[in-house]
């Protein structure tokens, strides 16, 4: 079995590699990883490209090919392209050579006959230095994940970024539904429909049911929106797969409750058998959350979010 490659950034380190590996384990629930520093290695039957296309913290991906350690004996077992080039990738404490590149381009350029280009190669050959390892990764094209267009915004809202990693933290496939009982303007539903994940909306607030319909048809989406309260998830729970939201907090929230209790409160009707992925503002967690893995998001020194998956 193949195992691929995630270089992820250095910001939200652990949701980053969370999120590679939930995706990965949607398709293939016996996924095998590894990771060292900011370097994700999955054993999967999923390929890489799937991945990365969906991943919403990758910078660099593709298929690990062999390890090395003599540069005069690289010879990674893969066809030989028409063209190439190599890039260093250092996640290790030491430094590097900088003509490392020049020096196994020089080395493969003579093994396959082939022409380097730094332009427009037709694969890239990936030298992963880390400090127990290095690796030789292959790839050839760069996956980018296609966003979808968002024509009206909220202040408060979710990132798009953040939105589509929650998505993927329910660990759902195409075909699969998510419900978000807080739609708002449709992030994390315009996130969800765009990796074909079918998605409902529901708002209390009729102006927000209006935006999402908006934002949804500038895309081409036809999610169900629902204005209702987040009780109505009692009606539709057996048309749902999981449930994905950012609870509203501060002014964006109009609940005649407490933060904490509409938390606990929301929390207590969510079926257990269903994959639940929350945000709200640290400091509101209850104990029917005590078990679900979190991750922190600093914004300023007054707010501070919480992911929660359980």
């Amino acid at each position: 079995m193949l195992q691929s490659f995630f270089v992820l950034p250095g910001q939200y380190e652990d949701l980053a590699r969370d999120e590679v590996i939930s995706i990965s384990k949607s398709y293939d629930p016996k996924t095998k990883s590894s990771s060292e520093s900011r370097l994700v290695i999955l054993e999967s039957k999923v390929s890489w490209k799937k991945i990365a296309s969906r991943a919403t913290f990758v910078r660099n991906s593709g298929n690990i090919v062999d390890t090395f350690d003599d540069i005069s004996k690289i010879d990674p077992p893969i066809p030989k392209p028409l063209s190439f080039v190599c890039r260093t990738i250092n996640l290790s404490s030491r430094k590097i050579s900088t003509s490392l590149e020049k020096q196994v381009g020089g080395v493969l350029s003579r093994r396959w006959g082939s022409k380097v280009s730094l332009s427009n190669p037709h694969l890239t050959v990936y030298l992963i230095i880390t400090d127990s390892e290095q690796y030789l990764g292959c790839a050839d094209t760069k996956i980018e994940p296609k966003l979808p267009i968002k024509v009206i915004k909220h202040p408060h809202e979710l990132d798009l970024k953040l939105s589509r990693c929650i998505v993927n933290l329910s660990q759902l496939k195409e075909g699969k539904t998510i419900c978000d009982p807080f739609c708002g303007t449709g992030t994390i539903l315009l996130q969800a429909e765009s990796m074909e994940i079918k998605s409902i909306g529901i708002d209390f607030d009729p102006l927000m049911c209006s935006i999402t319909r908006k934002n949804l048809a500038a895309n081409q989406f036809k999610s169900k929106v629902i204005n209702s309260s987040y009780n109505e998830i009692r009606n539709i729970k057996g048309t749902i797969d999981a449930i994905v939201t950012d609870l509203p907090y501060g002014i964006a929230s109009r609940s005649s409750v407490s933060p904490k209790k509409l938390v606990k409160d929301f929390v207590s009707i969510i079926p257990k058998r269903k994959k639940l992925v929350i945000v709200y503002k640290k400091g509101l967690d209850v104990e029917e959350m005590s078990k679900a893995k979190k991750y922190e998001i600093y914004r300023h020194k007054s707010l501070t979010r919480v992911i929660a998956v359980r």
